[in-house]
């Protein structure tokens, strides 16, 4: 056997050497099982360790998921809030214009507008989705109504998500202002003349 120019290295046994000369520059370990750096301090980390920063992650996200959820919902009504602004003054705009506001409106799915010269004032593809609640924008108007009014009807949402809208809209009362709840139909309305 060849003598080895390096017989030992730090935390090993001596390197291998074979019958033919060849050597292995791999050092064999000194003990089986948890591995150690050069300093001969363990690698890795411990299970309390691990558990410690799963526990940590849980609790920020257990802080910050509802916070998120709100700030969603919040983000929703006012789109909706911004959607009904828009929409009225496009009302608003039609009846300076025409002398008054257009008539009540039913017609078929997706065109909810009471007519076709709206298209003028709004877009008629903003005003047939779905709001992020759920329903649809609705035109209510005078010669139906003892008022005209943009009303969501067909919503999912829960009254305190209403009036959270009311809050942003108006003034956080669905029973008066601009925004409230009409009895005679049960419906969310957006009233701009009455």
């Amino acid at each position: 056997m060849r003598t080895l120019f390096f017989s030992r290295m730090q935390n090993s046994r001596p390197l291998k050497s074979f019958p033919d000369g060849l050597c292995s520059l791999r050092a064999v370990p000194k003990a089986p099982g948890r591995p150690t750096g050069r300093d001969g301090a363990r690698k890795g980390f411990t299970l309390v360790e691990i558990m410690i920063v799963v526990l940590t992650i849980a609790l920020l996200s257990a802080i910050a998921v509802p916070a998120f959820r709100k700030a969603a919902r919040r983000s929703s009504l006012t789109r909706i809030a911004n959607d009904l602004n828009v929409f009225s003054a496009a009302f608003d705009l039609y009846a300076l214009e025409r002398g008054g506001y257009p008539p009540e409106c039913h017609l078929p799915d997706p065109y909810h507008l009471p007519n076709t010269a709206m298209e003028e004032y709004l877009d008629a593809k903003k005003w047939a989705e779905e709001t992020p609640i759920g329903g649809y924008f609705n035109w209510e108007g005078r010669d139906v109504y003892p008022y005209a009014g943009i009303s969501i009807f067909g919503t999912s949402a829960s009254e305190t998500t209403m009036r959270e809208l009311d809050e942003i809209c108006d003034d956080g009362n669905l029973g008066t202002g601009k925004f409230r709840l009409i009895a005679a139909n049960s419906r969310y309305t957006y009233i701009l003349e009455e």
